[in-house]
């Protein structure tokens, strides 16, 4: 080839401010002419020496993607407009995402591609049998705390419970988990002594809060047949007047009146202070009797 067809050549090659001042060489471009995207051919050395982060079958061969012709470094910025890349997205080296290579396809998009290891190892609590979406229940800010919307609100005593303590079995379940307080508390409910509830309806918040069991909301005491939120009888714990032991607790059934007043309300003081009223019960009569003729507590 002449010198005069060899710069024809060298027309073709793009010369920008890095490049203008590196002397042509006959030898190393040749006969073949040279486009911006065949960087390559000049710089694979540059390519496959690259750390920061290694580009060698990772990359592809096109500098131009990534840099411009003024310098290396620094590379200019990547359009990664398939996954937006913010909050702790933006911290990650590109190599912990992208360990097969940077060509579409290379890399997953799902979030279990990347954190399948997370999901695996998550204990709070065990994930098994959660969807794999993570974007479902967490945001890129961060695992914790986790943005899912509980289907009913978790508040007092229900915030420091385990996810696992509702949501039993192996895997856990969690679609179709009872809402009814009962699905959770019935052990509780069999078990109180306070008093027994074997009569009680099974929606615990009629008489609780989620803030614990004790005290019980005065609002579930009948006020307005029996106060026990004002005058005489407020401020008394529920077996102070029941007593489990008789029975049930519907209409005061178990309710104990004689139990509670001693001195000045004793049996035998009251069979003499009511001597001249006929229907006072004489001898025998349930430890309630008093509720006859009193059954709001007052005179």
């Amino acid at each position: 080839m002449t010198r005069k067809a060899w710069n024809w050549v060298v027309v073709g090659v793009f010369i920008t401010a890095a490049t203008a001042g590196v002397a042509c060489q006959e030898e190393r471009h040749g006969a073949i002419q040279v486009s911006q995207e065949e960087c390559a051919v000049c710089h694979l050395a540059e390519y496959e020496a690259t750390t920061l982060p290694p580009h060698g079958g990772l990359f592809p061969e096109t500098c131009g993607d990534c840099h411009t012709q003024t310098a290396w470094i620094p590379a200019v910025a990547i359009v990664h407009d398939w996954f937006v890349l913010q909050n702790r997205h933006a911290e990650v080296p590109c190599t912990d995402c992208h360990t097969v290579g940077f060509r579409p396809g290379d890399t997953p998009l799902e979030c279990v591609g990347c954190h399948q290891t997370d999901y695996d190892a998550a204990t709070m609590p065990p994930h098994a049998g959660y969807p794999t979406d993570c974007a479902s229940c967490h945001d890129d800010a961060g695992w914790q705390p986790s943005i899912f919307d509980h289907p009913w609100l978790l508040d007092g005593a229900h915030v420091v419970v385990p996810c696992g303590d509702c949501h039993g079995g192996t895997p856990p379940v969690y679609a179709g988990t009872p809402r009814d307080c009962v699905g959770c508390h019935q052990t509780d409910y069999d078990n109180s002594p306070y008093p027994g509830h074997d009569t009680f309806p099974t929606t615990c918040n009629t008489c609780h809060t989620t803030d614990a069991w004790t005290p019980a909301l005065e609002a579930a005491h009948p006020e307005g047949a029996f106060p026990i939120g004002r005058g005489a009888h407020e401020g008394f714990e529920c077996l102070d007047c029941h007593d489990p032991s008789l029975g049930s607790s519907a209409g005061g059934a178990n309710t104990d009146c004689v139990g509670c007043h001693t001195g000045e309300h004793t049996r035998a003081r009251m069979d003499e202070k009511h001597r001249e009223e006929g229907d006072y019960p004489r001898g025998d009569a349930p430890p309630n009797f008093c509720l006859d003729c009193h059954p709001d507590g007052s005179n």
